[in-house]
């Protein structure tokens, strides 16, 4: 009966058949027209972000040594990028399983289908784009240099010659080999960001390139009592966001729930919970 009224919508000419006719065709209709029926209904119906919400758990892979945006406190994953992401959850009806990685290997967890979104401190780069989708940005940093506190290094310009440490995977690791030539520095790749704080805390490297935003963090954090200083202005700042997998539809459900806190105010609420506001 739906498919006939649905077609009629269509055909004003199908012709009006009988109550009895009707009756005696009711199982033909929902047996032999059931899938038609099933892919004509879509079209018909309005949708919007939360018509791809699908209620259950979802995947996210995480790095937890990435402060202020994610690590761990208490036992709980927090930080900006945590925090926004439980938020969204919450409004999309969406149940979270960290699944926790080391920074690099989240594109390609993403790549591999192991996991749904990817949560970190994550830069939007072109490169990037090419192989995972990017939710809208909630924050915008950059590369920046940092030398020991105590280090008679002023500039960029001083480094000639040097050693700059990189984190295997990062943005700023991009950032380095695209200016190396001209600072005149040689790169040396480590796991993350506490291997190269170690590393140049002991004099095997001079300097060290990371994200400014975790960089301006640890100063808040360290206070009157420094370890590092910074050398260098942000570095091709861009935004930071959510990976997901190419073509996935969670990524209009998180900008979904993100458009919300983000309107609400919450969002800035948080970046002001973390000195980034």
């Amino acid at each position: 009966m739906l498919l006939l009224i649905v077609c009629r919508r269509l055909n004003p000419h199908i012709p009006v058949r009988s109550s009895h006719m009707l009756k005696r065709r009711a199982l033909v209709v929902s047996v032999f027209t059931a899938p038609a029926l099933c892919a004509l209904m879509p079209a018909l119906v309005s949708t919007s972000a939360l018509a791809v919400t699908t209620a259950g758990k979802i995947s996210v892979g995480v790095t937890t040594v990435v402060p202020p945006f994610s690590f761990m406190r208490n036992g709980k994953h927090s930080g900006i990028s945590n925090d926004i992401l439980q938020k969204v959850a919450a409004l999309e009806n969406l149940e979270i399983d960290y699944v926790p990685l080391k920074f690099d290997a989240l594109i390609p967890a993403i790549q591999a289908g192991q996991i749904d979104i990817a949560v970190a401190g994550i830069f939007v780069t072109e490169a990037r784009k090419k192989v995972v989708d990017f939710s809208d940005p909630y924050f915008t940093q950059g590369g920046i240099i940092v030398v020991p506190v105590n280090s008679p290094f002023k500039s960029v310009a001083d480094l000639k010659g040097k050693t700059l440490a990189c984190e295997q995977g990062s943005a700023a690791l991009g950032i380095a080999r695209e200016n190396a030539e001209a600072w005149g520095v040689t790169l040396r790749v480590l796991p993350d960001p506490a291997n190269m704080q170690l590393a140049m805390k002991a004099g095997d490297v001079d300097a060290m390139i990371y994200d400014s935003g975790i960089v301006a963090h640890q100063m808040r954090v360290e206070g009157a009592q420094p370890t590092i200083k910074q050398i260098s202005g942000v570095l091709k700042p861009t935004g930071i966001a959510f990976a997901f997998p190419k073509g996935s539809k969670m990524v209009d459900v998180v900008n979904h729930g993100m458009a919300q806190l983000r309107a609400s105010g919450e969002i800035a609420k948080i970046l002001k919970s973390y000195g980034m506001d």
